[in-house]
Order: structure tokens, then C-alpha cells, then sequence
């Protein structure tokens, strides 16, 4: 029996003129700034990043205003102002919440390519989506992700040890005292904690971590309370109940290994790209409860820290290893819902790439910490404004008004609507590949 992910008119944006929804929505993110100059150059530097041509330097962004002297005004709200960026995204992060329903929280890498060594948290590092050495600046973003469209809410910067540990160049880039080079899951952690503490509704975090430490990622989740779906690799070890019965016992094996014991569980599911033409696809899924790998090696003995997790298998219909593992804290939430909310990073990939490049995600020139965020904080008000000017919205439309929704599943908690993840991992509201963020050419930096 074939599970189906609905396909329901998606649901729409606000309509109107760009200067209806649009600058209210500006007016609004923009408030929090206390002195009326700030709002005035925060509003120039939005209309900037939207309609400025090519690269959006200070050049180029004080060229698409009338007002002289706007590129040493502007280089300095950006970089060497004191205005706090978190509110900007609080506010926003609360609109966006409220305009795209969305499902999860989608978090994405950002790499930037640099050509020099002076921008903040630039460093040689191994990109694997490039399979190469990379010069070039490491973030995250996080995004609100629904079918019909994402948005970007929250971001961190990636600071290796040599810019934490040199004086210099810590002083030159203003990095804070309490900024630390910290792991990957860390900052991903930090973030999604920061977004949940503005009062937005909690949601799974998605990501690939297949180059991520998965246990770390995993633990440090299940202790914050919460509800995530990590893509991992094949050789992930995990720990899995023995397939053909016997209680206790239970099987240690890589997550492809066992993926491929649970290839009797596989279930088909049809899908739609959230970006994708609209036409159908299958896949089989198979669901396994699982754990991470402890000290105890009896299944039903591991300590009850050690939270109860499912592995996710994907396949395509003619493939004989899966193409995708999921690992998820979502108890009870079903084969349908799971791929969906998985296929909700293609979704933020692609709004990425158009809309986030065309308004300036990596074209920031200065060399501050602090600039280095308030750019991205407004490159994505300038994001949500594209998204609800008319051309996006009847792009939305030209593909169809179709939005893969999955179809409800998993446990309910009060007929409120919510999925319960597994004991100790919080709640989520669930209804229900990371490509290089970057451009082929190299910013300069």
C-alpha cells in the first residue's frame, strides 16, 4: 500500500504591490533600530541589496540612492555602527513564521569564496561539495522552510582557532570576547536555541550532517529538547534491535549496513519536489528504531539518556542500496512526513540560489564581525521582501499553486496538531545534498 504526500493549493503569500506588504514588513524588522537615521540607512541599504546591479558593493548599493556621501554613511552603518542585530531577526524571524506556515528549520552552510586573507573568518579549509581546498569564509543560516517557500532567520560565522588566538586579528575584526571557535554542532545548536528563545513556533531542525560529528550533533539535540532530522552517511555506527526477534539482543552495525537488514520494512511513499516541475516521484522508505552506539551493548539495556531514535531509509524504486539515511528523534512521525520535511533542504537550496545570491548573500566586502552579520541580517529582510513582492509570487503561481504537504501521520498530542518526538526531545509542530552556497567566481576579501 502506497503512502501519498498530499498535494494541497500551497498556501499563499500576501498579495499586493511591493509597496504594500512588502515595506510594512521592512517598516517593521527596521523598528527596533532606536534613532531614525538607522532606519533611514537600514531602508537604503535593503532597497539596495534589491535592486542595485551586480555585486552589491558599497559602490554599487550608494549608487542606487540619491543621497551623496552615501557609501562612507552606509560602510559605516554596516560595519562600525553599535546597532544590535538580533532583534532585526527576532522580528523577522516572527513575521516569517506567520506569513509561510512553515514545517521546519532548515539549516544550510554557507561557504564564501575569498581571494584574500583579510575578511573576518577567512581561512583554507576542505570544501567536500567541491572536493577541494577552498579559500573562503564557513557559516550557517538557519531557514524557515515550507513547500511553497523559505526564508533565512538566523546565521552564525565560522572562526577557526587562528582568528581567536591572534590578538591582531581578533582586534581588527572586533570579534566579541564571547565569541569562541566552538564545533559545528554547536553553532547549529546555539542558533536553533537562540530561535526557539524569540517565541517562534519550534520545529524540526533539518540538516545534513553527513560531514558532521552525528553522535556530538545528536546528543547535544536530545539535551536542548530539540526535535530534529539529521541526513548521515552510510557508515554512521548505530545500535538496532536484532531484526528476527530475541528481546534483548541487538545488532552494532554502520546505518547503510543496517538500512539494508530493514530493506523488508520498505514502504512506498509518493512525493513532490518542493522546487521541483510538480510532477510525481516514489521512493521506498524504511523506518528502524535504533540508538546510539553506548557503553551497554543490549538494545533494551542502554541508559534511558540515550533517547530512542529511527533511522530513515530512501530508495529509489530501481536501486538496490539506499540513497538516503535519515536519524530522527521524531517518534511515531510516518514514512510520508519524514521524507517530506527531508525534501524541505531542496527547497531552501534553491531559494537560495534565487533569491539569496541575486540580493548579496556573499557579496559582503568588509572585514568586521559584526559587519559580517549585519549584512547577512539585512540580506535576509531584502530575501523576505522578494519573496512577497508580485514577480515571486507569480512565479509560485506559474508552477502550478501545487505544494507537497505531507499527509498527517505520527502521534498526536491533544488533537493540538503537535508530533511527539521521543521522551526527552521536546515537542514539534510537524504537518507535514547541501550544495556549496556559493557562486562560481570568487569575492574578493
Amino acid at each position: 500500500m502506497s503512502a501519498t504526500l498530499q498535494t494541497v493549493e500551497a498556501p499563499s503569500l500576501p498579495p499586493g504591490p511591493a509597496t504594500g506588504a512588502p515595506r510594512a514588513l521592512v517598516a517593521s524588522v527596521l523598528s527596533s533600530l532606536r534613532r531614525r537615521d538607522q532606519r533611514h540607512k537600514g531602508e537604503l541599504y535593503v532597497n539596495g541589496l534589491l535592486h542595485a546591479p551586480g555585486r552589491k558593493t558599497m559602490r554599487n548599493l550608494a549608487a542606487s540612492t540619491d543621497e551623496r556621501s552615501a557609501e562612507q554613511s552606509l560602510h559605516h552603518f554596516i560595519s562600525c555602527s553599535t546597532w544590535d542585530w538580533s532583534p532585526l531577526r527576532a522580528e523577522l524571524a516572527a513575521r516569517m513564521d506567520q506569513l509561510l506556515a512553515p514545517k521546519a528549520w532548515v539549516v544550510r552552510p554557507l561557504v564564501i569564496p575569498k581571494t584574500g586573507r583579510h575578511s573576518v573568518g577567512v581561512g583554507r579549509r576542505f570544501v567536500p561539495q567541491l572536493g577541494q581546498v577552498v579559500n573562503s569564509q564557513h557559516g550557517y543560516g538557519l531557514w524557515l522552510a515550507s513547500g511553497a517557500a523559505s526564508a533565512p532567520v538566523n546565521w552564525r560565522l565560522s572562526l577557526s582557532g587562528d582568528w581567536l588566538e591572534d590578538t591582531e586579528m581578533r582586534q581588527r575584526a572586533a570579534i566579541p570576547d564571547s565569541v569562541d571557535a566552538g564545533s559545528a554542532e554547536g553553532l547549529v545548536l546555539d542558533m536553533a536555541l537562540e530561535t526557539a528563545g524569540w517565541g517562534v513556533t519550534r520545529l524540526p531542525v533539518v540538516t545534513d550532517a553527513r560531514e558532521e560529528a552525528v553522535p556530538s550533533m545528536v546528543r547535544a539535540f536530545s539535551r536542548a529538547g530539540l526535535p530534529f532530522l539529521l541526513r548521515i552517511g552510510g557508515s554512521t555506527g548505530l545500535l538496532a534491535p536484532a531484526l528476527s526477534g530475541g528481546g534483548s539482543r541487538s545488532v552494532s552495525a554502520s546505518a547503510g549496513h543496517l538500512a539494508e537488514l530493514a530493506r523488508s520494512q520498505r514502504r512506498p511513499v509518493e512525493w513532490f519536489e518542493p522546487a521541483g516541475n510538480g510532477l510525481p516521484k516514489t521512493s521506498l522508505v524504511s523506518l528502524l528504531p535504533v540508538r546510539l552506539p553506548g557503553p551497554r551493548q543490549a538494545f533494551g539495556g542502554v541508559p534511558s539518556a540515550e533517547a530512542p531514535l529511527t533511522l530513515v531509509g530512501v530508495w529509489s524504486p530501481n536501486s538496490r542500496a539506499a540513497s538516503e539515511l535519515w536519524l530522527t528523534n521524531l517518534a511515531g512521525a510516518s514514512r510520508s512526513t519524514l521524507l517530506g520535511l527531508g525534501r524541505l533542504i531542496g527547497r531552501a537550496d534553491a531559494d537560495f540560489t534565487g533569491t539569496s545570491l541575486p540580493v548579496g548573500a556573499l557579496d559582503f566586502e568588509g572585514r568586521s564581525y559584526h559587519g559580517w552579520h549585519r549584512h547577512v541580517t539585512l540580506v535576509s529582510l531584502a530575501h523576505a521582501v522578494r519573496l512577497l513582492g508580485p514577480e515571486a509570487q507569480q512565479a509560485r503561481r506559474s508552477r502550478g499553486a501545487l505544494t507537497p504537504v505531507p499527509m498527517t501521520g505520527g502521534r498526536r498530542v491533544r488533537d493540538s496538531g503537535r508530533f511527539a518526538p521521543a521522551a526527552g526531545a521536546g515537542r514539534a509542530e510537524v504537518p507535514a545534498n547541501v550544495p556549496v552556497a556559493a557562486s562560481p567566481g570568487r569575492a574578493a576579501g
